[in-house]
């Protein structure tokens, strides 16, 4: 595996922090958390996921990370 632990790699498909995300739908973080949390359910592999409109986040440890689809671009 290359690469730092929470490093983010530019383009489509790539797991962005929560703040950003928000910035890109133009929410505040705050709002976008309680969104995914409300949506939020347990994957097969036991991880939390969620799923809104195009955007699915994924928990690791104790924060969100987001991905958007082709759809939404790259923030």
């Amino acid at each position: 595996m290359s690469g730092k632990r929470g490093e983010v790699h530019p383009g489509v498909g790539a797991w962005v922090p929560l703040d950003r995300a928000a910035a890109h739908l133009g929410m505040n973080a705050g709002a976008l958390r309680k969104t995914l949390e409300r949506r939020a359910v347990r994957a097969s592999d036991g991880s939390t996921e969620a799923s809104v409109d195009g955007v699915r986040a994924r928990k690791f440890g104790r924060i969100w990370r987001v991905r958007f689809s082709e759809a939404w671009g790259v923030p």
